[in-house]
C-alpha cells in the first residue's frame, strides 16, 4: 500500500508532455528518455537539469497539447493526445559518469529501446549524447538512418582539447564510425563551423534556404529506413532566446524550426529525435523552455505524421 492510494481523487495527475498517456496494453506509440548529461560540454555545463525543466514546461493538457500552427503548413489539428500514445520512461542515471561509462549506458539503452519499435524522443543534456543514441539505434534495428543535425556548429572536430568525446566531436564519431554515411546526414546551418568542415559536411555546396533544406530531406529519406532529427537549440536566434548551452549569433526563428520538423514527419520516415543543449542555469527568463516545449511539440507533430503517412 502507498499513502497516495488514501488520496485517489484529490492529488494532481501528471500531465507532463501535454497529458498524452501510455496505452492500457502494450508499448506505447513514443517513448520519452531524458539523457541528463553535461559533462562533454566545453563551454557552459549546466544541460543535465533541462529534462526536467521541459517536463514542467509541458505540464498543460489543455491549452498546449495542440500542434503549434505557427512555421507550419495546414495539416491535423487534432489533440496529440488523440493522435499518439506516450510514455514518461524517466533519466537515464549518467550525470556523473566519465564520457566512456555514459557513452556505454546510453549505446546500450538505445539499442534496447529501438528493439521495440516504438517512436524515441530523447532530451539532453549536450550534443555528445547524439553519438551514443544514435550508434544504439543502428545496433538495435540495423537500419539505414538518415541524419538531420540542425545546430549552429558542426560538431566536426577530431578531438576537443585532447578529448574525443565531446559535443564538438558529435557529428565527426557518428561520420567516421560509419553509423551515418556522410551523403546520408543533412547539417543545417552550421553558421559558426570552420570553412573546411563545411567543406566536408556539403560537398557539392552550403544549403542556401529552408526550401533547399526541406527538398534535401525529402532526398535523403527516399535512401534510408528511419530519419533521426537532432535538435540543438543553438540553430535558433539567441538575441531572442536565453538560455542556450553555447549561443551563437545569428540562426533560425521557431517558425523555421517547425517548418523543418513538419517537414521531417510528412516524410513517414521520422522515427527518433533528441533536443539538446537546453540550459536552465542561464534561462533567467525561461523563453529557451518555452521553445524546448514547443519543439517538442512539434516533434511529437512530426512523429504522428510519420505513424499516419500513408505512400
Amino acid at each position: 500500500m502507498f499513502l497516495k492510494d488514501e488520496l485517489n481523487g484529490f492529488l494532481k495527475l501528471e500531465k507532463s508532455f501535454f497529458g498524452i498517456r501510455p496505452p492500457e496494453t502494450g508499448y506505447a506509440d513514443v517513448g520519452i528518455l531524458g539523457v541528463p548529461y553535461d559533462l562533454t560540454s566545453s563551454y557552459m555545463p549546466g544541460c543535465r537539469f533541462a529534462p526536467d525543466k521541459i517536463r514542467a514546461a509541458t505540464d498543460s493538457e489543455r491549452s498546449h497539447s495542440y500542434p503549434l500552427l505557427s512555421g507550419g503548413d495546414c495539416y491535423n489539428e487534432q489533440a496529440l493526445s488523440q493522435r499518439l500514445s506516450l510514455e514518461d520512461i524517466g533519466d537515464l542515471e549518467v550525470t556523473g559518469r566519465l564520457p566512456e561509462s555514459a557513452m556505454y549506458d546510453i549505446v546500450e539503452a538505445s539499442k534496447k529501446l529501438s528493439e521495440i519499435g516504438s517512436r524515441l524522443l530523447f532530451l539532453g543534456g549536450d550534443h555528445f549524447i547524439t553519438y551514443p543514441l544514435v550508434k544504439g539505434i543502428k545496433k538495435g534495428t540495423g537500419k539505414k538512418i538518415g541524419l538531420v543535425y540542425l545546430d549552429a556548429h558542426a560538431d566536426y572536430y577530431e578531438d576537443m582539447g585532447g578529448y574525443n568525446l565531446s559535443h564538438a566531436t558529435t557529428l565527426r564519431k557518428i561520420v567516421d564510425d560509419s553509423i551515418v554515411e556522410l551523403d546520408c546526414v543533412v547539417p543545417y546551418d552550421l553558421r559558426s563551423a570552420l570553412p573546411e568542415q563545411r567543406e566536408q559536411l556539403y560537398p557539392t555546396g552550403p544549403i542556401q534556404s529552408i526550401d533547399e533544406l526541406l527538398s534535401k530531406i525529402s532526398d535523403i529519406s527516399i535512401k534510408v529506413d528511419v530519419l533521426y532529427i537532432s535538435v540543438d537549440l543553438d540553430v535558433l536566434r539567441p538575441e531572442i532566446l536565453t538560455g542556450i548551452g553555447h549561443p551563437e549569433s545569428g540562426g533560425l526563428v521557431i517558425e523555421d524550426l517547425v517548418r523543418i520538423l513538419v517537414h521531417c514527419g510528412s516524410t513517414g520516415k521520422a522515427n527518433y529525435a533528441d533536443l539538446v543543449e537546453l540550459n536552465p542555469l542561464i534561462d533567467k527568463t525561461g523563453q529557451a523552455s518555452i521553445a524546448a516545449r514547443d519543439i517538442v511539440k512539434s516533434i511529437l507533430t512530426a512523429f504522428a505524421l510519420s505513424k499516419e503517412f500513408k505512400p
